[in-house]
């Protein structure tokens, strides 16, 4: 798991805590099986393949779309030009929607890597900056999500390993 030294410089803080965010979301999803996960849900629909799916789409949007400025990346409903429809998670693997969150990350991660925090986006709204906290933000309450769902798809529980 991603330590995050305490006396880091801001981008290597920045990075190291959504290193940490994304390290805990496979953990608490690791060992699972997509019976357990496809048992258990809410009432809106949450669901642990939906929260996969949808960590994601938020980094391909924040990272490679808004910020970035990359067209034609499926985007499920969150981008006005190329609004497409959530992927239909009812067969899903679990193992599947996991690499293509470790896949994409990867892809935001080299984009990541050729800025600087000041540098805006293509869009001029937003710094590298605020894109990092939104994507620590977005991955943090996620993983809380997970945490429930887990705990109720196999009993299994904790913050980290």
């Amino acid at each position: 798991m991603t330590a995050v030294p305490p006396a880091a410089d801001e981008r290597s803080m920045l990075l190291g805590y959504l290193q940490r965010q994304r390290g805990l979301v496979l953990w608490k999803v690791q060992g699972l099986s997509d019976h357990d996960a496809h048992r258990v849900g809410t009432t809106s629909g949450l669901t642990i393949h939906g929260v996969i799916d949808h960590l994601t789409d938020v980094e391909r949007s924040w990272v490679r779309r808004w910020f970035a400025g990359r067209r034609g990346l499926h985007i499920g409903g969150v981008d006005a030009d190329h609004v497409q429809p959530p992927l239909d998670l009812a067969g899903a693997r679990l193992k599947d929607l996991v690499n293509a969150y470790v896949e994409e990350s990867r892809r935001c991660d080299e984009v990541i890597a050729e800025h600087g925090l000041d540098d805006v986006s293509v869009r001029g709204d937003y710094t590298l900056r605020w894109t990092l906290h939104h994507l620590i933000e977005e991955t943090s309450r996620h993983l809380g999500h997970l945490d429930l769902l887990r705990e109720l798809a196999d009993g299994a529980t904790g913050e980290e390993p």
